[in-house]
């Protein structure tokens, strides 16, 4: 069988989750002798006209097209990032050069629905990896510039305003409606800007966005969801009930648990991942320091914290958390830790944190924690309850809840047996070859359906336009 897999990015530039799962299937893929190729979004610039440019990069043992892609800026340079035109004439192209038996779309960001539109006109079978909210939300994480989390594309002009205050010189708008109280301000600032010309295609933009993006998924011949979360999410916007195929995240290639490598005199809390306000460290921080001051001489010295990850994205959070840290040197902002020394990384951890006060879908590195043995502490918030079985492998709190992961912590300093516990039972939810087996079976069954999608197929309305 002949795969393409299209990924917003590509090792080794970029090393997240969903380039991870990307990796470890093009790799399992071409080791059982099927044939793959990869497409991912390399840069990104600006012109006056959009436009791709491609190189193959052959390192892998497979190609994988690298690509540079232009957007215009304003309105157009937003329907660039999820209808691009010069991105469907490539994908033509490559498709008519290439002729795989299943195209496989992880995700649209940076890539937009072109790709699923090109491979769909030319009858190739489709299958569309939802690792985010991106058919959803133009950000791709339902969270405002603001940090707040979102419910949903409720109005279109909310969801431009969302876009636009980006930048500093719309926000303060939402701000003032705020200070008066106002519910929902960001909603309300798109109201009132609705009427005002140079606003009102920027919010007809966003409309034709969540109208196109629900309209080529739905006509996808497969949709693979790795949490009921997720699939639920988009059902309430549209999303069909039907061809959804539900396939949990893996860890990584099946192997015994590594040596207990804890420091016996420390109990050591690890957090591994985006350094970004929406993934709660703030709260973790104040969740430890709460505990030092409830243990204090008894145990509070034994508390360490380590968080991993890149903290370049966002300076104004990591300037946030060295304030609150302080001069403290058992909390410590470790910087990005290589993938290759994950393992290293969990086998010295009591705990994994993931204190997230966003709606995680299905973070590989809480399925990782688990496969080796480490108990996980994580807010009881989107997909991440139905990896961490609360009080078995782990334990849930309430995101943004600081008191109950210090509550915790303090426990668990003082009854180590109830952790171990836990320990005793964290093991893989859903193992790598289970997963690519599923993976593969979906290929074999959307290969054998011929394809009659129709693109231009009317779905149910997902965003109306609210009255004020």
């Amino acid at each position: 069988m002949f795969v393409t897999l299209a990924t917003p990015h590509y090792p080794p530039r970029n090393i997240g989750g969903v380039e991870f799962y990307v990796q470890s299937l093009a790799r399992w893929l071409h080791q059982q002798g099927h044939r793959v190729e990869v497409v991912c979004v390399e840069q990104i610039e600006y012109g006056p006209f959009p436009r791709v440019n491609a190189r193959v990069d052959p390192a892998e043992g497979f190609p994988v097209h690298r690509l540079t892609v232009r957007w215009r800026k304003g309105p157009l340079g937003l329907r660039d990032r999820f209808d691009h035109p010069a991105m469907e004439l490539w994908f033509k192209a490559y498709f008519h050069s290439r002729r795989p038996d299943v195209f496989h779309l992880h995700s649209g960001y940076l890539l937009t629905v072109s790709p699923l539109r090109a491979a769909m006109k030319m009858g190739i079978p489709t299958v569309v990896s939802l690792h985010d909210f991106w058919f959803l939300c133009a950000h791709h994480t339902l969270l405002r510039p603001s940090g707040q989390v979102c419910p949903g594309p409720e109005d279109p002009a909310g969801c431009a305003y969302c876009w636009l205050s980006q930048g500093r010189r719309y926000r303060w708008m939402e701000q003032g409606l705020a200070r008066l109280g106002v519910a929902h301000p960001h909603l309300q600032a798109g109201r009132l800007l609705r009427p005002w010309p140079f606003f009102r295609p920027w919010a007809q933009i966003m409309a034709e966005r969540l109208r196109t993006t629900m309209r080529v998924l739905n006509q996808a011949s497969a949709i693979h969801v790795p949490s009921r979360f997720i699939q639920r999410s988009y059902q309430e916007f549209g999303m069909r009930e039907e061809g959804v195929h539900l396939i949990r995240n893996f860890t990584s290639l099946d192997r015994a648990r590594p040596a207990d490598r804890r420091d016996p005199t420390v109990f050591h809390v690890v957090y591994i991942g985006q350094i970004a306000p929406h993934k709660g460290i703030h709260v973790l921080i104040e969740g430890v320091r709460r505990a030092k001051a409830a243990l204090g001489d008894e145990g509070g010295h034994r508390l360490r914290l380590t968080i991993y990850g890149d903290d370049r994205t966002f300076p104004a959070y990591r300037a946030r958390l060295q304030q609150l840290i302080g001069a403290d040197p058992t909390i410590r902002l470790a910087g990005s830790l290589p993938r290759e020394q994950l393992e290293e990384a969990l086998a010295k951890a009591d705990v994994l944190a993931l204190p997230s006060v966003w709606a995680e879908n299905a973070p590989l590195v809480a399925l990782e924690a688990l496969a080796l043995g480490v108990p996980v502490l994580a807010s009881a918030i989107g997909g991440l309850p139905e990896i961490v079985q609360h009080g078995v492998s782990g334990w849930l709190v309430p995101p943004g809840d600081a008191k109950a992961i210090a509550d915790l912590l303090v426990r668990w300093i003082r009854e180590p047996e109830a952790l171990e516990q836990l320990r005793a039972h964290a093991r893989p939810v859903f193992t790598f070859e289970e997963a690519m087996k599923s993976i593969l079976q979906l290929y074999q069954e959307v290969w054998r359906i011929p394809s009659h999608s129709d693109v231009s197929a009317p779905i149910r309305e997902p965003m109306r336009e609210r009255q004020t």
